[in-house]
C-alpha cells in the first residue's frame, strides 16, 4: 500500500516537472500592432504607369496668299501635312464604279465625293501651304536647303527636286498606276519608319550574313515641272544652282539659319496622288536592306517662301515678287479719259 502511494507521489511530480518545461504561450499582439505585422509583410504593389493623353494637333489654317503681304509670315502657322492631306484626298479618290450604276450616276457621284470638305473645311479646289524645315545643304542632294559662307557673311538658298521616274506601284488602280513621268519634280517632306527586322540571307557560295530590313513609308509632292527652277534636274547637285541669295551679319545669321523654314505652296490637280516604290539590295560588305513606298500629291508648285522661323520675316520668294501685294495705282484726273 505504502509503494502505491509513493508511485502516486512521484508521478504527479513528474507532470508537473515536465509541463515547466514547455515552451510558454506567445503573447498575443493587440489587433492594430497585428495589422501593421501583415501590411510590412505584404510586398509593395507595383507602380502604376501614368498615361498622359496625347497632345491634341492644332487646328489645321488653310492657306491664303493674304498670309505674304505683310512681308511675314506668321511662325506659329503649321498648315497641313502632306501625309494627312494625302491620306484625305486618297479616300475623295476613291469611289469606284457599282456593277449596276450608269455611267451617269457614277460620274455624279465621283464629282460630289471630290467636291467634298476633308481635315476640317479643306477642298481640292484650295492652295496648300507646306512648312519645311530647310536645313544646311552640305552635299546638295535633293530638297530645301541653305548655306552659310562666315567669311563673306553670305546666304545661299536652295531648292533642289529630285526627277527620277515614277513607276506606280502601291496605287489602287490601274489610271493612277498608269502615271509614269520622268519630268515631275519630288520633294519627299516626311519619312517614316513603319517596320525593321533581322534575317538570315546566305550567297551562292554558301556564306551567310545577318540582314536589317527596314521599311519606309515617305510622302511628299511630285509636281509638273516648276517653271521658275531653270536649271536641268539631277540625282545629285554637284554644282547646284542657287535659288536665292542674300547678305546676314554671322552673329545673326548664327540664330536665323538654324530655324529657317519655308512654305512650299501648291495648287492640286488630277489624279491628285501619285505612287512610288523601291528598294536596295543588301550585299556581304553592306547587309541592309531598305524598301521604300512613296505616295505624293500632284499638280503644280506656284511659289516657295524662305522665311523666319522665330519671327516670320520673308527673306526670299520665288519667284520673286511670289505673293506681294499689288500697289494701289491712283489715277490722276489728267490721266483719265477724256469721257469719264
Amino acid at each position: 500500500m505504502m509503494k502505491w502511494v509513493v508511485l502516486t507521489i512521484l508521478a504527479s511530480l513528474a507532470g508537473s516537472t515536465l509541463a515547466q518545461t514547455e515552451p510558454a504561450a506567445k503573447k498575443k499582439l493587440p489587433v492594430k500592432q497585428e495589422q501593421k505585422k501583415e501590411e510590412a509583410a505584404k510586398p509593395a504593389p507595383a507602380p502604376v504607369a501614368v498615361v498622359e493623353p496625347a497632345p491634341r494637333k492644332p487646328p489645321a489654317i488653310k492657306f491664303s496668299m493674304s498670309m505674304l503681304e505683310s512681308g511675314r509670315v506668321d511662325p506659329g502657322y503649321v498648315g497641313f501635312s502632306a501625309a494627312d492631306v494625302i491620306e484625305a484626298v486618297k479616300k475623295l479618290t476613291g469611289v469606284k464604279k457599282g456593277e449596276f450604276e450608269s455611267t451617269a450616276d457614277y460620274n455624279a457621284r465621283r464629282d460630289a465625293a471630290l467636291s467634298a470638305k476633308f481635315l476640317g473645311n479643306a477642298s481640292l479646289n484650295d492652295i496648300f501651304a507646306f512648312v519645311v524645315p530647310v536645313s544646311k545643304q552640305d552635299d546638295y542632294k535633293h530638297g530645301i536647303g541653305y548655306d552659310f559662307n562666315a567669311d563673306t557673311s553670305e546666304v545661299k538658298l536652295y531648292a533642289l527636286p529630285s526627277s527620277s521616274s515614277l513607276n506606280g506601284i502601291g496605287a489602287p488602280d490601274y489610271q493612277t498606276n498608269d502615271r509614269q513621268s520622268n519630268e515631275l519634280d519630288k520633294f519627299t517632306l516626311s519619312s517614316k519608319i513603319i517596320s525593321k527586322r533581322t534575317y538570315q540571307a546566305s550567297n551562292a557560295y554558301g556564306a551567310t550574313v545577318t540582314v536589317e530590313e527596314t521599311y519606309n513609308s515617305d510622302a511628299g509632292i511630285a509636281a509638273n515641272r516648276i517653271p521658275f527652277l531653270i536649271f536641268e534636274r539631277k540625282i545629285v547637285y554637284a554644282n547646284a544652282t542657287v535659288a536665292a541669295q542674300f547678305k546676314m551679319e554671322n552673329s545673326r545669321a548664327a540664330a536665323e539659319l538654324r530655324a529657317l523654314k519655308a512654305l512650299i505652296v501648291m495648287k492640286l490637280s488630277t489624279p491628285y496622288v501619285v505612287y512610288n516604290a523601291w528598294k536596295t539590295e543588301p550585299t556581304r560588305e553592306r547587309p541592309r536592306e531598305l524598301i521604300v513606298k512613296e505616295t505624293f500629291l500632284t499638280g503644280d508648285v506656284l511659289g516657295i517662301v524662305y522665311y523666319s522661323g522665330r519671327t516670320g520675316e520673308i527673306f526670299a520668294r520665288l519667284p520673286e515678287n511670289f505673293g506681294k501685294a499689288k500697289p494701289n495705282v491712283e489715277i490722276k484726273a489728267e490721266d483719265k479719259p477724256a469721257n469719264q
